[in-house]
């Protein structure tokens, strides 16, 4: 499974190679050393990748995981409904796009987000997404423990 997920990775994001060499000027990246082998990709790179299908609102693609953590890319159209995962922490950074997160209780304060932005979720915070650009929003979002699938649970 590990081997499939690094290659379906890095045919989103092409290959691992050196952004810039010592004495250069280095463009922002994603950077991680994980147990499949290291995946190296300017930001802008990632954030340009097309992957969400016309009729699609949410796409989720995982980079690669190992022990303790599992990256992911992660591509809204529109926005997500008010969730939380009991069992995961989230870390998010915001490659493109911009829009508003709920973050803490339903009906709660959304604050305004973009490319840039950092957000920590801390398992069991009911959030969600919501994106005004015209285009997809992409972020880069690392779970802890690695992500199962499953740890979604609607907000009421």
């Amino acid at each position: 499974m590990r081997i499939a997920t690094f290659w379906i990775a890095a045919t989103i994001l092409g290959t691992s190679t050196p952004i810039a060499t010592a004495g250069e000027q280095a463009a922002p990246v994603l950077d991680a050393l994980l147990p499949d082998g290291r995946i190296t990709v300017a930001l802008d790179e990632v954030a340009a990748r097309p992957m969400l299908a016309p009729d699609q609102n949410i796409a989720v693609v995982e980079l690669g995981r190992d022990a303790r953590t599992s990256h992911h890319v992660v591509a809204i159209r529109n926005g997500e409904q008010p969730h939380r995962h009991d069992r995961h922490d989230l870390l998010v950074v915001i490659l493109r796009g911009h829009g508003t997160m709920l973050l803490g209780a339903l009906g709660g304060e959304t604050r305004p987000l973009g490319p840039g932005s950092i957000l920590y979720v801390p398992r069991g915070t009911v959030h969600a997404f919501r994106n005004l650009a015209d285009s997809p929003a992409v972020a880069y979002a690392v779970y802890t423990p690695p992500f199962d699938g499953k740890d979604r649970v609607a907000a009421e």
